[in-house]
């Protein structure tokens, strides 16, 4: 009967400790937050902190929660992944782009930023990549990669695109366009002319790469229309991940994103821009 009392008792304070800390990779006031802070202005690093408009999104989250919100910087294509075991962690922030694969794996905030994907290639090759598109715009199209080196990083949205415009049917399919892989995007803007023709990534970090670059030109992604009429804009939207089955946590971002509203979440992207 002792032992029963016993086995009883540990059982009730295993359920309590489950409950003061129902999130991975936290203490009762802790919260970890695995990001990759090369992303500006959504993550970056600033006098040696990470910082960015996932990052103050995030600590209102912990607020909300009553926890000490604390980033890691992991390489991107880990994230999805280390967020689903949900072991170090139960939520990623790094611009992450929703997609049917990702949503198997994790369950997904509301949607709070559409970004088009850009291309980021040489000011002295712009003829070569640059087209004016059906709206009127200076963009680049697929086409126009042909045979080029396309410096992507692994596992973002951007990469994904690629790939299928790689694959068969696709409009970089048999050109002699080869994808190459970097998991930092500074390396990857870096490598360009050198071993890279040109690198895809997001519209706002792609302009943050290049400032300062007079070497370096960025532009809109678009496909062709269809009888030459209404290109279509490459574009992605972004979501925080959050481990399946993590409600309250869930909850409080859909919350602070709510509250934030798209001005809200603009205001963030210009203060980090220091519009």
């Amino acid at each position: 009967m002792k032992m029963k009392k016993v086995i009883a008792g540990l059982a009730i304070a295993a359920a309590a400790a489950a409950t003061a800390c129902s999130f991975a990779g936290c203490s009762q006031d802790k919260l970890t937050v695995y990001t990759e802070a090369g992303f500006a202005p959504f993550e970056y690093i600033s006098g040696g902190k990470i910082v960015g408009v996932d990052v103050d999104i995030m600590n209102e989250v912990g607020k909300k929660l009553g926890k000490k919100v604390v980033f890691e910087n992991v390489n991107f294509d880990t994230i999805v992944d280390a967020v689903a075991d949900g072991k170090l962690t139960n939520v990623g922030a790094a611009g992450i782009s929703v997609n049917e694969d990702r949503k198997a794996k994790v369950d997904f905030s509301m949607e709070y930023y559409t970004a088009n994907l850009y291309v980021i290639y040489p000011a002295a090759e712009a003829t070569t990549y640059e087209s004016t598109t059906t709206d009127g715009k200076t963009g680049v199209y697929w086409e126009a990669m042909t045979g080029k080196k396309i410096g992507i990083q692994t596992g973002t949205t951007a990469d994904l695109f690629l790939q299928d415009e790689l694959a068969e049917g696709g409009s970089l399919a048999g050109t002699g366009a080869v994808r190459t892989t970097f998991t930092s995007l500074n390396v990857a803007v870096s490598d360009i002319p050198t071993n890279t023709n040109v690198v895809i990534i997001d519209e706002l970090p792609a302009q943050q790469l290049i400032k300062n670059k007079s070497n370096l030109k960025c532009a809109p992604l678009y496909y062709k229309g269809a009888d030459g009429e209404n290109d279509e804009a490459a574009c992605d939207s972004y979501a925080i991940a959050v481990t399946k089955g993590q409600t309250e946590l869930l909850n409080a971002i859909n919350e602070v994103l709510t509250e934030l509203g798209e001005e809200g979440i603009q205001a963030l992207v210009n203060k980090h821009l220091g519009i």
